[in-house]
C-alpha cells in the first residue's frame, strides 16, 4: 500500500504540471482496478474526485468523477471479457468446474437471478475485477453482461464518490469502516426495492426460467 500511495501522490504532481493529463488519470485509474485485483476501489475515487476537484471545481469535479470513474471502470471489465471470451473461457470453465466452490458460482451466475449477478457486482468491498473473471467463464448473453456492468459500475462509484467526499477515506483511511457501515445500510435498502421489482412482469430484474 505504501508503494500505491507514493504512485497516486506521483500522479497527483503529473496532472498538477500537466492539466490535460487530468480527465485521462480519471478514467485509467478505475480501468486499471477492474483489472487488477489488489488495487483499492475506495483509494481510487477518493484521489479522483480531489484531483478533478482541484481542477475543475466541485460541482463539475464530481460529475466528472462519477462519468470517468464509471467508464474506466466498465472500459476494463470489458476488456478483460472480450479477451477471455476470446481466448482461453472454454479452457478455463473446464478446470474451475472440476472444483466444487468453482462449479457452484458458475451456476449461480448462469442461473435465472438477475438480481443475485447484480447484487454481487453492485458490492464495492468485493474485487470487481475477480467477479468479472467469473462472468467472463459463464455463459451470459452480451447484452445482459453490459447491462449488469454498467448499472453496477454507475451504483459504486457514486456511492463511493459521495461517502468518500464525506469521509475523506485518502486522508484518513481508518473511515473505510464507517463507509462500509453506510454502504450495507443503503444496500440493504437497494436490495429491498430489487426484491419489489425482480417478480414485477417486464421487468429486467424479473427471474426467467
Amino acid at each position: 500500500m505504501e508503494l500505491f500511495y507514493r504512485l497516486l501522490d506521483e500522479l497527483r504532481i503529473l496532472v498538477q504540471n500537466n492539466f490535460w493529463l487530468t480527465p485521462l488519470i480519471g478514467v485509467f485509474l478505475p480501468f486499471i482496478e477492474a483489472i487488477l485485483p489488489t488495487i483499492p476501489l475506495a483509494i481510487i475515487i477518493s484521489f479522483n474526485l480531489s484531483v478533478l476537484g482541484s481542477a475543475f471545481g466541485t460541482v463539475q469535479g464530481t460529475i466528472l468523477t462519477i462519468f470517468l470513474s464509471t467508464l474506466g471502470s466498465f472500459l476494463g471489465m470489458f476488456l478483460i471479457y472480450l479477451l477471455i471470451k476470446a481466448t482461453f473461457a472454454e479452457y478455463f470453465v473446464k478446470k474451475v468446474r472440476k472444483y466444487k466452490y468453482g462449479n457452484t458460482f458458475i451456476d449461480a451466475i448462469q442461473g435465472r437471478s438477475t438480481f443475485f449477478i447484480l447484487t454481487l457486482l453492485s458490492n464495492p468491498f468485493l474485487p470487481s475485477s475477480i467477479l468479472n473473471y467469473g462472468l467472463s467463464l459463464a455463459n451470459i448473453k452480451i447484452k445482459k453482461y453490459l447491462i449488469l456492468t454498467i448499472i453496477s459500475r454507475f451504483i459504486i462509484i457514486i456511492f463511493m464518490v459521495f461517502l468518500g467526499s464525506v469521509f475523506s477515506i485518502q486522508k484518513n483511511p481508518l473511515n473505510v469502516l464507517w463507509m462500509m457501515l453506510a454502504y450495507f445500510f443503503v444496500l440493504g435498502i437497494w436490495i429491498l426495492y430489487l426484491r419489489s421489482r425482480k417478480n414485477k412482469k417486464g421487468s429486467f430484474f424479473e427471474d426467467k426460467d
